[in-house]
């Protein structure tokens, strides 16, 4: 599995993880507005499965199934039970850092226009991870700075 179907492959599972802290989210007093925004996230990867797979195929990389998925990073899978917020954050902000850091290493074996996208969408969950579930956490990006705009 190249590095473009690697990241197809851990989307799927991270897709999985996030549906699943979104149903097991316990004991928040934000639990509506949190619920949602977990649900988003998770429409988003899928949105971003989707096309990302599509443009694969069509550059003649092959789709990994959730059984490809499930073996190439069954140490991934959320066991399913009920989180806190804190817990589920700080494991949705790790999901994306390595998320946003697979997009980079993909960008080499793929044309200009696919290094575009996934670095448009690298941005994105970089802006999630280090800017917004960071300061909902209380800390500050890796290197200290916020240099995200919330939109």
């Amino acid at each position: 599995m190249n590095e473009y179907e690697r990241l197809i492959a851990y989307m799927k599972i991270l897709y999985h993880n996030l549906t699943t802290l979104h149903r097991n989210l316990a004991k928040d007093d934000a639990w509506f507005g949190n619920h949602k925004q977990i649900g988003k996230w998770y429409e988003e990867v899928s949105d971003e499965i989707d096309d990302l797979a599509e443009t694969g195929i069509s550059l003649g990389y092959k789709e990994p199934s959730i059984s490809d998925a499930v073996l190439a990073f069954s140490n991934e899978v959320v066991a399913t039970q009920p989180r806190r917020l804190e817990e589920t954050y700080r494991m949705i902000l790790e999901y994306f850092r390595r998320l946003a850091g697979m997009m980079q290493a993909a960008e080499t074996i793929v044309p200009v226009s696919v290094q575009n996208k996934l670095q448009e969408y690298e941005y994105g969950w970089n802006k999630e991870a280090n800017f917004k579930l960071a300061a909902a956490l209380g800390e500050h990006a890796p290197d200290g700075r916020i240099e995200y705009d919330d939109d």
